[in-house]
């Protein structure tokens, strides 16, 4: 039916447009009688006009499933196994209006059978330009609902409750059900490692199953992640110095605890296992100059030294209570291969970052809050925020983060990787900085071997007493966030007694220069079995002393002698352990190219 001839009965008669679903248009509430003719028929009826009856257009323009994260054009899919989807919609009307209405959602899986319908009333005053900043409705859809090959729709107003003049812009999209684009992605594993810091009073990083929540917050929240799993290792301890109150956490400490860190995840034998140690800074410390440090492997398949190692302060030391949980969402984030977001100041940005200073391209929503029940919506992240691999606060991810830790961890790693047989290796160390090279100890333990690719610009020799070369590799430090000066690098060799007996000298070249670290003199020509013998002894405080016989050692490591996990090293001859009595332990001692090792039990 078209425009037809309205007659009031109760107020002055008027002419008024009725839109072919018979809605009224133009007109005050009562009862009009309209005629109108159609096919050369005519033709009358007596219909209500109701108070709120809308002289406009209502549309559903968009609506788009997000997971925290989304991009300009909704492009980014849903990660399956993961957090909750929330459904952000947009309804237009024209002219503004105030009036709340009903929108469906309805999800069909693969075979196009419906299986969910959802509802929800939309908020606020419905405007002609409606912004995902502060979205007309919102659905949450639980992580268990998502599956591959889902189909959605929404309805605008299923009931008829409150018509308007075009029922095909009711419903989005408007050719049907669309698919929804969804991914799978390898499941993360965090092992969290409280750092024991021996130098200043056996402080201890404080991680339990009870706080680990606190500390996965903002990781949940921001990143494409599907199954999480975490648990909480062994202690470490560190000689490394924090400083000198108030004021400690300088970048040479950080380096030294993540490469202790570092080796210890070798002795790993699950290789996709991240490793996360949590530092406390000392009583008398009120600042700290770096929150934490991570490695920045160049390809997500990588799982050896220098891939999957951050730390970092524990939560509830900063003033700021997010502070600490942003930390790991951070850090964590350059295991995920990314630099530096350009915000805050922070060093090394990444220069394809696409927002000058560092923030969002758009809103995100806080999806994670209201899936866990911390909000009773998704709360919208201004666009103004800073992006989490930056130094501003308060943080969320950007597209272009999300999408490329997305990638970084993509199909292409998704399969799950079997523990790996450990083996007898030779642990060469050190660190390039400021065109020089450091060598450390070398060591020998069991550990998952990691032989260089044979490409890089550097090269790792093994001499002989009379020059002749026993090994040698090419290889490229690792890249380190925060300390683009410093280059680590950690090579397990495949060893054998026979391999060390006839090692005399380690020869590392390349741009910084050459640096030779040879036998300890003092304990040549037979005099490594000085280094067999280590005491132990109980310190004050409970830690336990442990010293290499010979105060020639130039680096001690000590293990759990039953599982082989690292406990401890130093590039020193003594170090102290927090363990618990009666633990076998094994101690390596090393002349600085040679090694001995001792069984021994903790008092």
């Amino acid at each position: 039916m078209n425009v037809g001839t309205v007659v009031w009965t109760s107020g002055s008669p008027s002419v008024a447009t009725v839109t072919s679903s018979g809605v009224v248009l133009g007109v005050s509430p009562g009862q009009a009688a309209i005629t109108a003719a159609a096919g050369g028929k005519q033709g009358s009826t007596t219909v209500t006009v109701e108070p709120a009856a809308f002289a406009g257009d209502f549309a559903v323009v968009d609506a788009r499933f997000t997971q925290g994260v989304q991009d300009v054009v909704g492009a980014i899919p849903i990660v399956l196994s993961g957090n909750a989807a929330v459904v952000n919609v947009l309804v237009r009307a024209v002219p503004a209006s105030a009036r709340s209405m009903q929108l469906a959602l309805r999800i069909f899986d693969a075979t196009g059978a419906l299986i969910r319908t959802d509802t929800a009333v939309t908020t606020g005053t419905l405007s002609p330009s409606p912004s995902y900043v502060a979205p007309s409705a919102q659905f949450l859809v639980p992580a268990s609902v998502l599956k591959p090959g889902l189909t959605w729709q929404v309805v605008r107003d299923p009931r008829a409750h409150v018509p308007d003049d075009s029922l095909a812009t009711d419903v989005f999209p408007r050719a049907g059900p669309a698919t929804l684009a969804t991914v799978a992605v390898p499941a993360l594993r965090i092992r969290f490692v409280p750092i024991v810091l021996a130098a200043h009073g056996n402080a201890t990083g404080a991680v339990s199953t009870s706080t680990i929540p606190d500390y996965l917050r903002t990781l949940l929240s921001v990143f494409p992640l599907g199954v999480v799993s975490t648990e909480v290792g062994a202690p470490l301890t560190t000689n490394a110095s924090f400083g000198v109150p108030p004021s400690g956490g300088a970048g040479p400490f950080w380096q030294q605890v993540i490469q202790e860190l570092d080796l210890a995840r070798l002795a790993d034998p699950e290789p996709d296992v991240n490793w996360y140690g949590v530092v406390v800074p000392p009583p008398g410390f009120n600042f700290t100059s770096f929150g934490g440090f991570s490695f920045v492997p160049v390809d997500g398949a990588s799982t050896g030294p220098g891939t999957r190692t951050s730390a970092s302060v524990q939560i509830n030391w900063f003033n700021n209570p997010t502070q600490a949980r942003d930390l790991v969402g951070h850090e964590l984030g350059h295991t995920f291969g990314r630099r530096h977001a350009p915000c805050g100041g922070a060093g090394a940005p990444d220069m394809s970052f696409p927002v000058l200073g560092g923030t969002l391209e758009q809103a995100g929503h806080d999806v994670f809050a209201w899936a866990t029940g911390i909000a009773t919506s998704a709360p919208t992240v201004a666009a103004s925020t800073g992006d989490v691999m930056g130094y501003c606060f308060p943080v969320w991810a950007s597209a272009y983060t999300y999408r490329a830790v997305l990638a970084f961890r993509g199909p292409a790693v998704v399969a799950v990787r079997q523990a790996e047989p450990r083996t007898r290796v030779l642990v060469v160390r050190g660190s390039i900085s400021n065109g020089s090279i450091a060598l450390e100890p070398v060591l020998t333990l069991d550990a998952r071997p990691s032989v260089p690719s044979g490409a890089g610009t550097y090269r790792l020799e093994g001499l002989d007493s009379g020059g002749s070369v026993l090994f040698g590799y090419a290889f490229e430090p690792f890249v380190l966030d925060h300390a683009p000066n410093v280059r680590p690098f950690l090579i397990a060799l495949p060893s054998t007694p026979e391999l060390e007996d006839r090692l005399a000298a380690i020869v590392v070249r390349g741009p910084a220069g050459v640096q030779r670290l040879d036998r300890s003199p003092v304990l040549s020509g037979g005099g490594i079995a000085a280094l067999r013998e280590s005491r132990v002894e109980r310190a004050a405080g409970g830690m336990l002393s442990v010293t290499c016989a010979s105060s020639a050692a130039r680096g001690i490591l000590a293990l759990d002698a039953v599982t082989g996990t690292v406990l401890g090293s130093a590039s020193q001859s003594a170090m102290r352990l927090m363990v618990a009595p009666r633990m076998e332990l094994s101690i390596v001692c090393s002349d600085g190219v040679r090694t001995e090792r001792t069984r021994l039990v903790a008092p």
